[in-house]
């Protein structure tokens, strides 16, 4: 069997690609490139942002009209955009991010997996997320925060130590993991010539015992990201976000002041439902106080059966790029 592998959006979708594309290759499957030589077309979602979801959309239609012209291709829609929503059309429509369930419901026996030999290796610590912030699919895609065994953890870990260069701990909510700081330490003393990151933090989990950790470990990556989301405590409470700007900009502080060398990156949702020039002022004038090293900012993007998708005073889709087209000029004068 050739199959092809349509990966999109976050680190634990990458995970779960490598993990499929890796059980599939041991049975004696080949992985290919190009849709035309494909046996199966598996597309691994995500439905963060509306733009990611059509996009994929449009590229499962295009493997649909490949399989008019060729009707033995199976087409396996897998992920969070899966789990949202019914897609006519395809072959297995799984909602899931266990890379076994995938494979096995393509037929195909899982067996254990050698060591990862690659420079990069991606671990998972804890699966969904309970924060349901008001704009967030993911809590209703990926259901409650669950923590993976700490030995299941720690012999993966083991396994790849050696190997890889960089090993990224992943969660949608990965310092929601209990003591965290005691996994980060545990993890971070062992022998090998490796850099362990993590993915991705909530400001109101991170805490000063993880900072103090990043300090003392020269294994574990100087690179923080933290998502900010806004630096308005109005649109900051709309967002569910559980935070204020200046308990954030202490945790900032707290950084830097263990850290100094700390690369510190964001995210910023502009034009959020009831989101004000004012508001979106107040914003700019966090960022221009923090001066992250980076930020990855986005106009808000609407997400049915969410809370923000039902608020009033909805900013005009044309505002809120405006808004974040700025947002990112300003950003690139700062860095």
């Amino acid at each position: 069997m050739k199959f092809v592998i349509k990966n999109y959006g976050c680190q634990m979708n990458v995970n779960t690609a490598e993990q499929i594309a890796r059980q599939l290759t041991v049975a004696g499957h080949q992985q290919v490139t190009n849709d035309a030589l494909a046996d199966v077309i598996i597309f691994n979602t995500c439905c963060v942002r509306n733009t990611a979801e059509q996009k994929i959309l449009s590229h499962i239609a295009l493997a649909k009209q490949l399989k008019q012209k060729k009707p033995n291709l199976r087409i396996a829609v897998i992920g969070c955009l899966s789990a949202k929503r019914k897609i006519k059309g395809v072959d297995i429509l799984l909602g899931t991010d266990d890379a076994k369930q995938v494979v096995e419901k393509l037929g195909v026996p899982t067996q254990p997996l050698p060591p990862v030999t690659s420079e990069t290796a991606y671990i998972d610590i804890t699966y969904g997320c309970e924060n349901f912030c008001s704009y967030c699919i993911v809590p209703f895609v990926r259901g409650k925060l669950r923590i993976r065994p700490y030995a299941e953890i720690s012999a993966e870990f083991d396994q790849v130590k050696d190997h890889a260069q960089h090993i990224y701990l992943l969660g949608q909510n990965v310092n929601a993991y209990p003591n965290f700081p005691q996994l980060l330490a545990d993890l971070a003393g062992r022998d090998g010539n490796f850099t362990l990151h993590f993915l991705s933090s909530h400001p109101k989990d991170f805490d000063e015992a993880t900072i103090k950790v990043i300090a003392a470990y020269p294994k574990i990556a100087r690179d923080i990201h933290l998502p900010l989301q806004s630096g308005c405590d109005k649109i900051l409470r709309l967002m569910n976000r559980k935070y204020t700007v200046a308990e954030y900009m202490a945790k900032i502080a707290c950084l830097r002041s263990y850290i100094p060398d700390v690369h510190i990156t964001t995210d910023i949702i502009c034009g959020f439902p009831g989101e004000t020039a004012a508001d979106f002022a107040t914003t700019v004038a966090t960022v221009q106080k923090i001066k992250f090293n980076a930020a990855y900012i986005f106009p808000y993007s609407n997400r049915s059966g969410t809370v923000a998708d039902k608020l009033d005073d909805q900013v005009p889709f044309q505002e809120r790029k405006v808004r974040a087209t700025k947002l990112v000029e300003i950003m690139r004068k700062m860095s």
